[in-house]
C-alpha cells in the first residue's frame, strides 16, 4: 500500500493536494493501491472528496481512523434535528438560526455553505452573552466535536465523539504569551483496551501512522507530500518496515541561490542532512532538480525524478481559431512569489498591442493580495479585459477555450497547471526559470521559452503569437503532440523503482 501524507484537503487546494490526487488516480488506474493520508479534523472531507472525484476507499484521516468512521455513510441533519426545548424560539435565516429563550440567545446554529440548512457547528452561551460551548457536527449526520472555552473566549479542552456518542480522544490547550492556544495534551480514549497520552499533535499523528501501518498487513510506503507537516511525522516513524520518501514540491533551495551548492531550504535541510538516514529516498519533479539535488546531498539518499502532473492525451483536438479570441489564461496561486502583479504589467503592456486580448486568472489569492491586483487592473483601465476566475476543481473547459498560457513565475518545482495547459493543445509562453518550463517547453514547437526577467521579450513574443494565428495553431499542435514525457505511461514508468521495492510481508 502507498500512502500519500499530507495535512489536509480543502475546498481550494494548492498544487501538493492536486499532485496527491492525480497520483490516487493514476494508482487506481494501475490497479495498486494507493490512499491520501490527512491530519487535520475536517467533518466535510468526505464531501469534498467527491467534489475531486475520489471516493471515501482512497482517504484515512487521522480522526477517522480512531473514530472507526472511515467508511462510515450517516445521514444530513439539520437543525429541526437537534432536539432544543420545546419552549425555545427558534429564528430565520440563509447562514444561520438563532435560538432564544425568550430575550436571551442560547445558541446560534450554523450551516455548511452549498447545502440547504445542513447543521455545520452550534455555538452555546451563557447568560452573560459569552461563548461557553461549541459543538461541531460531521457532514455525515453526528456529533464530531464539542469545544469548551473559558471566560476570555480561549479553548482548553476538546471532545471527540463518535456516531454512537462515545468519546474517542480528549484534547486539552493553554495559552502563550501571546494569547494564542497551544496544545498541551491529547487523550486517545480506549484505544484497543488502553488509554494513550501525547503531549502534542505530532506525537499523536506519528502513533496515527505507526497504526495505519501495523493495520495494513503489507509492505507499506509512505510518502511525506507536504513537508511542514509531514517530515516531523513520517520522519519520525518508528516503523522497520515501512519504507519513507520526502517529496519535494519546491525548489530545494531560495530564489537567487546556487542550486548546486545551496544551502538547503530550512525546511527541508535537515531531512535531507543530519536526519537523511530516516529516509529511503527523495522524490522530485524533474530530472534537472534531481541532479542539482545530488550534488548537493552527495548521494547520501537515492533521488527519483517522478512527474507530478500525469497527462492523458486528447481524444479531440481543439483548433485555434475555435477558441475565445486572443485569451490569455494563468492558473495557479495569485501572490507576488507567483508573479501575478507581474503578469499584469506585462499584460497592460500587450493590451496597447492587441487591444482585444483578454486575459483568465485561475486560482486564489490572499484578499489583501486579490484586492490589489484588482485594483491594478481597475488603474490600469482594463477592468473589461480581465478576468478573475477565481478557484475551480475543474479546469477542462478553460483549457479548451483558451489560445495562450503565460507563467510569469521565477522558480518552482513543476507547474502542474502547464502540463495540463499543454493537454489541452494550449501552447505556453514561460520565464525559463529552474525548474519545469524547459522539460516542458520545447521553444518554436509547444511554446516559448522567455530569458529569465527579459519582461520586454515577453510581451513581445505574447503579443506577436496573439495576432499570428497559424504560428499559434502550428504550437498548438505541437503541445498536443510532445506529450510523451508526461502522460500517465510515461509517470507511471518512473514509479516502478519504487513499485517493485513494496512486497508481501
Amino acid at each position: 500500500m502507498f500512502y500519500f501524507v499530507d495535512q489536509y484537503l480543502l475546498s481550494s487546494n494548492s498544487s501538493i493536494e492536486h499532485t496527491v490526487i492525480k497520483r490516487l488516480k493514476l494508482f487506481k488506474r494501475n490497479n495498486v493501491d494507493a490512499k491520501m493520508v490527512t491530519l487535520d479534523f475536517d467533518p466535510i472531507i468526505h464531501a469534498t472528496l467527491q467534489r475531486f472525484e475520489l471516493d471515501d476507499s482512497q482517504l484515512v484521516n487521522l480522526y477517522d481512523f480512531f473514530a472507526q468512521t472511515t467508511e462510515y455513510q450517516g445521514h444530513k441533519l439539520f437543525d429541526t434535528d437537534l432536539n432544543f426545548s420545546p419552549e425555545y424560539q427558534i429564528g430565520a435565516g440563509n447562514d444561520s438560526h438563532d435560538v432564544k429563550n425568550m430575550d436571551r440567545l442560547v445558541a446560534r446554529t450554523y450551516f455548511i455553505g452549498g447545502t440547504l440548512g445542513q447543521v455545520d457547528h452550534v455555538d452555546y452561551y451563557d447568560q452573560a452573552g459569552n461563548k461557553t460551548l461549541t459543538e461541531r457536527y460531521d457532514i455525515r449526520g453526528f456529533k464530531a466535536v464539542e469545544q469548551f472555552y473559558g471566560q476570555s473566549g480561549e479553548i482548553h479542552n476538546e471532545r471527540y465523539y463518535r456516531p454512537d456518542g462515545s468519546v474517542y480522544l480528549e484534547k486539552f490547550y493553554v495559552q502563550s504569551v501571546q494569547n494564542t492556544p497551544i496544545n498541551s495534551l491529547n487523550i486517545l480514549k480506549d484505544y484497543h483496551g488502553h488509554e494513550y497520552y501525547f503531549n502534542d499533535s505530532n506525537e499523536l499523528a506519528i502513533f496515527f501512522l505507526e497504526e495505519l501501518d501495523k493495520s495494513n498487513n503489507e509492505q507499506n510506503t509512505f510518502i511525506a507530500e507536504r513537508p511542514a507537516s509531514a517530515i516531523p511525522t513520517v520522519g519520525a516513524m518508528q516503523s522497520l518496515d515501512a519504507k519513507k520518501y520526502l517529496s519535494i514540491p519546491f525548489n530545494h533551495v531560495a530564489p537567487g541561490i546556487n542550486p548546486t551548492k545551496g544551502p538547503l531550504n530550512a525546511l527541508i535541510g535537515p531531512a535531507l542532512t543530519t536526519n537523511a538516514n530516516q529516509w529511503d529516498g527523495v522524490l522530485v519533479d524533474t530530472k534537472q532538480q534531481r541532479a542539482d539535488l545530488r550534488r548537493i546531498v552527495n548521494d547520501k539518499l537515492p533521488i527519483y525524478a517522478i512527474n507530478a502532473s500525469p497527462v492523458s492525451h486528447a481524444l479531440n483536438k481543439i483548433p485555434i481559431n475555435l477558441r475565445r479570441n486572443k485569451q490569455i489564461i494563468y492558473v495557479g496561486r495569485l501572490g507576488e512569489d507567483k508573479g501575478t502583479g507581474e503578469l499584469l504589467s506585462i499584460f497592460e503592456k500587450v493590451h496597447k498591442k492587441v487591444p482585444d486580448a483578454q486575459l483568465a486568472l485561475f486560482g486564489y489569492g490572499t484578499p489583501e493580495d486579490t484586492k490589489r491586483y484588482r485594483d491594478q487592473i481597475e488603474k490600469a483601465g482594463l477592468s473589461s479585459n480581465v478576468i478573475f476566475a477565481g478557484y475551480r476543481s475543474h479546469l477542462n473547459e478553460a483549457y479548451d477555450g483558451a489560445q495562450l498560457f503565460v507563467d510569469p513565475g521565477i522558480t518552482d518545482a513543476e507547474p502542474l497547471s502547464m502540463s495540463e495547459a499543454l493537454s489541452h493543445g494550449v501552447p505556453i509562453v514561460s520565464y525559463d526559470y529552474q525548474y519545469g518550463p524547459s522539460e516542458l517547453v520545447k521553444s518554436e514547437v509547444n511554446g516559448v521559452l522567455v530569458p529569465l526577467n527579459n519582461t520586454n521579450k515577453m510581451v513581445d513574443v505574447i503579443s506577436d503569437l496573439l495576432t499570428d494565428s497559424k504560428k499559434l495553431q502550428r504550437l498548438s499542435d505541437g503541445a498536443y503532440a510532445e506529450l510523451e514525457s508526461i502522460d500517465n505511461q510515461a509517470t507511471w514508468q518512473q514509479w516502478q523503482p519504487l513499485i517493485n521495492q513494496t512486497s508481501n510481508k
